[in-house]
């Protein structure tokens, strides 16, 4: 996903330096692409940080389970294991 993002705002840049038109249109056309970079990293950024939490959230319940279950076999004390 870097790779492709990188080549977009390169090809984009590339071709708005390079396309005849007044500078303040280059400038507008170049922060238009900045943004569009951001607004694609943000949206890469809350990708990844949605499935950390995910995983995040799934360890916790995995380890609360675990300890509930070593917690119900620690202290057993019925009559079959006498």
């Amino acid at each position: 996903m870097n790779k492709v993002l990188t080549a977009f705002t390169s090809g984009v840049i590339l071709g708005v330096l390079f396309a005849p038109a007044k500078g303040k249109n280059t400038r507008k056309k170049i922060a238009d692409a900045g943004l569009t970079l951001k607004e694609g990293w943000n949206s890469i950024a809350d990708t990844v940080a949605g499935k950390i939490d995910g995983m995040r959230e799934s360890v916790d319940n995995l380890a609360d389970r675990a300890v509930e279950k070593v917690e119900s076999t620690q202290f057993d004390t019925s009559e079959k294991y006498i």
